[in-house]
């Protein structure tokens, strides 16, 4: 493993999933998010344009308590923070009371599913995106939320989220998953306790945290799920995609990113690829997907992908999830390749039973 401090970041350098390891998050990685500055940017920008002053709001995964700040900072004449890491909260209250917001702020420590609210809020905040959109549990989060916090005339911050995928040539990225050099922000973040606790067999069943630029791209990005009013779908899903290859070269994974909708006219999309012209997130980086047996393509080929999110027997407490991505490649109507990485060896039957 390489121990890396989580802001200095390459193009294609694999980083260990953190929207996996949320319940272990360590004040560095805070910082992390608190020094991104697309993350910054778009929050502050929808939070101070969508609150208004007199709003009741709740902050979703309140986290250090930036968000809640900016509600205040806006006029919201009350703040409901939740936040399942006790640690965490207590420095979003500490922050809050020192800008002498502390009577207009109440922290819940913890799961959302578990608080009831004295009333329902103008405005519901939440930042519980992963990198792969649905990756840190946020759809059944928010539907329970909306219907049970958000008043019928209230705002959603975001109100819309997409995750993009698309077919991608990395052979920096592929080598170093091959060989085991990924990088993770501490000792406490380890392949192998992570392949363990999601009941993985082998490193190119997970994805990692990678920026992958255009220049990576076997064919154009396509969306792959949308959340908007549909928050009540199904959270385990398959889907499927295919793909144009549009040049000659080594096929060895899936790039997914996501763009949110924060409020009308405020998106948030990590999907930029330079890291010099800061057009990337530090805290989110895209998903990385690998195929452990790369495919040579060329110019026409047909990449045909089924995308699925299931629940496996097995798996990391509770955000317990697996992804799976698996299919061909034709040349000429005639298959020239399989793949078939990240879940079990089939979707299981508690997989069917919940979809």
């Amino acid at each position: 493993m390489q121990y890396t401090p989580f802001s200095v970041y390459h193009e294609e350098q694999p980083w260990l999933p953190f929207s996996e390891m949320i319940l272990g998050w360590e004040d560095s990685f805070h910082e992390l998010m608190l020094n991104d500055h697309i993350r910054m940017q778009a929050y502050e920008r929808a939070i101070k344009k969508a609150v208004r002053p007199g709003d009741t709001v709740l902050d979703l995964g309140t986290g250090t308590g930036i968000l809640s700040q900016w509600a205040l900072e806006a006029g919201a004449s009350h703040v409901y923070a939740i936040e399942m890491d006790a640690a965490i909260l207590e420095r979003a209250i500490e922050r809050i009371s020192q800008l002498g917001f502390a009577s207009r702020f109440t922290p819940f420590n913890c799961l959302s599913y578990d608080v009831v609210l004295p009333e329902k809020v103008d405005v519901l905040i939440s930042e519980i995106i992963g990198n792969m959109a649905d990756n840190e549990d946020f759809q059944p989060v928010l539907n329970d939320a909306f219907a049970r916090f958000l008043k019928p005339s209230g705002q959603a911050i975001p109100y819309a989220v997409s995750s993009y995928i698309t077919p991608i040539s990395s052979n920096k990225a592929y080598d170093h998953i091959r060989e085991g050099r990924i990088a993770s922000l501490s000792e406490r973040y380890d392949l192998h306790r992570l392949l363990s606790d999601k009941a993985c067999q082998d490193r190119f069943d997970l994805y990692y945290d990678t920026i992958l630029p255009a220049t990576c791209y076997l064919s154009e990005p396509q969306l792959l799920k949308r959340y908007d009013s549909n928050w009540n779908q199904a959270p385990w899903y398959s889907e499927d995609r295919i793909f144009r290859v549009d040049h000659r070269s080594n096929f060895n994974g899936f790039k997914v990113h996501f763009v949110a909708n924060l409020t009308p006219g405020v998106s948030l999309d990590i999907g930029g690829g330079d890291i010099s012209a800061r057009e990337t997130s530090d805290s989110w980086k895209h998903a990385y997907l690998p195929i452990k047996h790369p495919i040579a393509v060329e110019q026409g080929d047909i990449i045909k992908l089924n995308f699925s999110r299931h629940r496996p027997k097995q798996g990391y407490g509770n955000f317990r999830q697996r992804y799976r991505w698996r299919g061909d490649v034709l040349r000429n109507g005639e298959r020239v390749g399989q793949f078939d990485q990240g879940g079990e060896n089939k979707v299981d039957t508690e997989t069917k039973a919940m979809a």
